[in-house]
């Protein structure tokens, strides 16, 4: 599609959809110009330009309901008849009437009916009694009023189901009937309709000008009664021409359609299905085949344009076809510029110097609506009648017995302050991890040489996964990722055996850059010489630390072109100063988890006291360590972050573990090497409503809280303390006992088992890790699960290409994973932009830490799904406060 026929499009799908309910007063002011097409004619037996587009803007506005489309009218040509009984406009009028949108209910037309009993009226048919035709003429209408409105239907059924006659009572019933309900329920109603009839469209003209347009009249107050100006009005219908018949019947129904949808489509306080109407009504006219359907084209457009002059409302997107080139035809650039409501609005007419879209192309449905209720409409206005019921109440009761005292009010401390119980996996005592290193990378050995003696010729491709060995440490993030590691083999594998076509089975390189990633880079050029050699390697996954030497081991693979799936890392930094586009990563990144931490701890109750009361954070203290990338990064975007939400400037605690030469860029309260001098400045800087915010890594943590309690004068202080992702896995390991003293809070990329949230794949992901090596400590944490999902992304990219019955090699690997995937996961949704390294709106948990390593889920943001509407946009006790989202 050409630049100027891309912005027409955008131009119509605006029009079609306006930006939320805050533009209503400015669609007031105005209509929409209608906009006529014109195409530059078309070779013999080809379709016509202008009829081609205009089927093409209907599929836009097609109501879908799972995307609640506009109600629309598409008019062919046959529709184009000028009759003596009906209009063009009738035809609209039904298409809009019958068209079934989910969730925003009926759409009514009190003027086009009322309109219409005038016009379908038979003087000659109708009953006895008064011989006044403007009497008759009022029955009629209140008869056809009662049989689709359910009120007066049933007040109607209450006066005896029919219209009365009151010649005709002979007994006692009639004579009671006549004496008692027929005046309260069907008399009075009546009257009363009539008597609004009178006042709105005579009295009122001004607020309702419909009725005086269709009259030809000026829209002033005027004496006298309704339904002795609709018999003036049916006398003039009745004398003139078919053609000036039919004039008039257009002109009247584009009022009075006009406004009924300029009262139907404004918001309402206690109207949910005008809530839920975000979409104008769209009219697409074809172009017309012959002379006398033009002559019905044009009266149809003049109608409409003269309507919206007296009625200003832009509620209606009127577009039509016309053959050849009209008068003063614009470029579609040009009409799209003006397509916005005007007091009055001119006619457009656009040259079409091609199809819109391109024909053939498939045309994507409106986009999902603005406002997505919950609840049915119906419940909804239950709900909000309720609580306006509830807060009168309230009111009343205040104002009857006066304001309550003030008192002592408690604030629930986020997590509560004990401890669920003993649903956790019991930690061992002593660390056996070397071990179970070992067993992990055999499970590896083993599915390799399983593909080995299974997999067809040509359907093996290599990964190379770089890790990273921490000694014996319980609390490393490498034993649970490489777990995941081997779990997403084994699956991605066995998905393979079941396409034998198209499937790409994949062998796992397990290499280890040594403890803290000292050896990375080394590995890493490796890898490179590997790949040049074996075009089998389509990638690398890994890298669960973000150190300066993972981070040169990336830039070495990248380099050389190779695509990289980081799976746990999450510094922002770790993307490398050139050729960055082949780096696809798992985790959330730091910027967007110091985002949630600063809102967690500006409106979150977390920081304890005496009272087992809790509040939100006013100061912070953030320790973090310059050399270190992860540390150095996380701590400075907490603090930022903090500060501006807070207004609050944190107090900086640079905590040097190996290299103190490391210049940090912003400057810190405190320097020092000396675990026990962080511990001193923290304790002097607790403060009411004080938090800790620890970005330094967890194997200092516990000699941090060692030297805290036993080396300074806090040891009977509350300590409240926030961290990032590196806390997760000591404190699933029972690394920091948690006491009465001590509330922890740190984050985690994976929900914990159980947990009601998880979707599906996670649970799958849960029940084949337990088969696999129990429900140990490592089952709650998420890098796991971001290791397998991982190398099923690699894998998921490698079938794509598959598919596409070419050679799997790693350039197209990348060229998937560039173009972006769309993935459920087993720690989230992976939903990745184009060119984006980082997946959309990943999910972000927060967890509150208790001694038994229980971890309780307190804060969940981000997607779980591939659907954006079920995203998790809210938390805190009664989901008030927004997650921050990705932009």
């Amino acid at each position: 599609m050409s630049a100027e026929g891309t912005k027409f499009v955008e131009a119509f799908k605006a029009a079609v959809r306006p930006e939320p309910r805050r533009t209503h007063r400015t669609e007031r002011r105005g209509a929409l110009p209608t906009v006529v097409l014109c195409g530059d004619g078309a070779p013999e037996g080809d379709p016509d330009p202008a009829a081609v587009a205009i089927k093409e803007l209907a599929a836009y506005v097609c109501p879908d309901a799972a995307h609640r489309g506009a109600r629309h009218a598409l008019i062919e040509p046959g529709r184009l008849v000028a009759g003596p009984d009906r209009a063009v406009c009738d035809e609209v009028i039904d298409q809009l009437g019958s068209a079934e949108l989910n969730g925003v209910g009926r759409l009514r037309l009190p003027e086009v009916a009322l309109l219409r009993s005038l016009l379908d009226w038979d003087p000659d048919a109708g009953q006895g009694g008064s011989g006044e035709p403007a009497i008759r003429l009022r029955d009629y209408a209140y008869e056809r009023l009662c049989d689709r409105h359910k009120g007066f239907m049933a007040l109607r059924w209450l006066a005896g189901g029919q219209q009365p006659d009151l010649s005709a009572g002979r007994g006692l019933r009639d004579f009671l009937f006549i004496l008692l309900p027929v005046p309260l329920f069907y008399f009075l109603p009546r009257w009363l309709w009539t008597l609004r009839r009178d006042r709105r469209l005579l009295r009122q003209a001004k607020r309702f000008p419909w009725w005086a347009f269709a009259r030809g009249r000026e829209a002033h107050p005027e004496a006298g009664r309704f339904f002795d100006t609709a018999i003036a009005w049916r006398r003039r219908l009745r004398d003139a021409e078919d053609r000036e018949k039919a004039e008039l019947m257009e002109r009247a129904l584009w009022a009075a359609l006009l406004s009924d949808l300029r009262h139907a489509n404004r918001p309402g306080r206690l109207r949910p299905y005008r809530r839920r109407r975000r979409t104008r009504c769209v009219v697409l006219l074809s172009p017309p085949a012959d002379s006398g359907q033009r002559e019905v084209f044009d009266r149809f457009l003049k109608a409409y344009e003269d309507a919206c002059g007296v009625i200003p409302y832009a509620s209606v997107v009127l577009v039509a076809g016309m053959r050849g080139v009209g008068d003063g035809a614009k470029s579609l650039a040009d009409v799209a510029a003006q397509w916005r409501p005007q007091r009055t609005p001119e006619r457009q007419t656009a040259r079409l110097s091609e199809a819109l879209p391109v024909p053939g192309a498939p045309v994507p449905p409106l986009p999902v609506p603005y406002f997505r209720p919950v609840a049915r409409a119906g419940g909804e206005l239950a709900v909000e009648l309720t609580a306006l019921t509830a807060a009168l109440a309230v009111t009343a009761w205040l104002v009857m017995t006066g304001l309550p005292s003030r008192g002592h009010s408690s604030t629930p401390c986020l997590g509560g302050n004990q401890n669920p119980g003993a649903s956790a996996p019991p930690v061992p005592a002593s660390p056996a991890a070397p071990e179970e290193y070992a067993q992990a990378r055999r499970m590896i050995t083993e599915e390799n040489r399983w593909v080995d003696e299974q997999a067809p010729a040509g359907h093996v491709r290599t990964v190379v996964y770089l890790g990273a060995s921490r000694g014996n440490t319980r609390f490393g993030s490498g034993l649970p990722e490489l777990r995941g590691i081997a779990l997403g083999q084994r699956e991605a594998n066995r998905t393979a055996q079941s396409d034998p076509k198209h499937g790409v089975w994949l062998k796992v390189d397990a290499l280890d850059a040594g403890v803290r990633f000292e050896h990375a880079a080394d590995v890493a050029r490796q890898i490179v010489r590997k790949a040049a050699e074996d075009r089998d390697v389509i990638g690398v996954v890994g890298f669960s630390e973000s150190r300066t030497e993972s981070r040169k081991a990336i830039s070495e693979l990248t380099a050389a072109r190779i695509p990289v799936i980081v799976s746990t890392s999450t510094a922002n930094a770790m993307l490398p100063s050139r050729n960055s586009g082949f780096v696809h990563r798992i985790s959330p990144v730091n910027s967007r988890e110091t985002a949630v931490e600063a809102a967690f701890a500006k409106y979150g109750a977390v920081v304890g006291d005496d009272s087992d009361d809790c509040h939100t954070a006013r100061a912070a203290v953030v320790v973090r360590d310059p050399s270190d990338l992860y540390s150095n990064e996380l701590g400075e975007q907490f603090g930022a972050q903090f500060e501006k939400l807070t207004h609050a400037r944190p107090y900086n605690v640079a905590y040097y573990q190996t290299n103190a030469s490391a210049v940090p860029a912003q400057v810190p309260d405190l320097s020092t090497g000396d675990i026990s001098q962080v511990a001193t400045a923290v304790c002097a800087q607790l403060r009411d409503r004080t938090l800790l915010y620890w970005a330094a890594r967890a194997e200092d943590f516990r000699s941090f809280l060692k030297e805290f309690n036993q080396g300074t004068g806090c040891s009977s202080r509350h300590l409240t303390v926030l961290g990032g992702n590196e806390l997760t896995n000591a404190a699933l390991a029972g690394e920091f006992p948690g006491g009465d003293r001590l509330r922890l809070y740190h984050t985690a990329h994976a929900l914990p088992v159980g947990d009601k949230r998880r979707t599906q794949t996670a649970r799958e992901f849960s029940e084949a890790y337990a088969a696999a090596w129990k429900n140990d400590l490592w089952s709650n944490d998420g890098h796991a699960a971001q290791g397998r999902d991982a190398i099923t992304l690699m894998a998921k990219a490698a079938s794509t290409v598959a598919t596409s019955d070419l050679t799997v090699t790693s350039e197209l690997v990348q060229n998937t994973l560039y173009n972006g995937m769309n993935r459920v996961g087993a720690s989230g949704a992976l939903r990745y932009v184009p060119g984006d390294a980082d997946p959309q709106n990943k999910p972000v948990i927060i967890l509150r830490h208790f001694d038994r390593g229980n971890p309780v889920p307190v804060l969940v943001c981000g997607a779980f799904t591939l659907t954006p509407g079920e995203d998790y946009t809210h938390w805190g006790p009664h989901q008030q406060y927004e997650c921050p989202t990705d932009q």
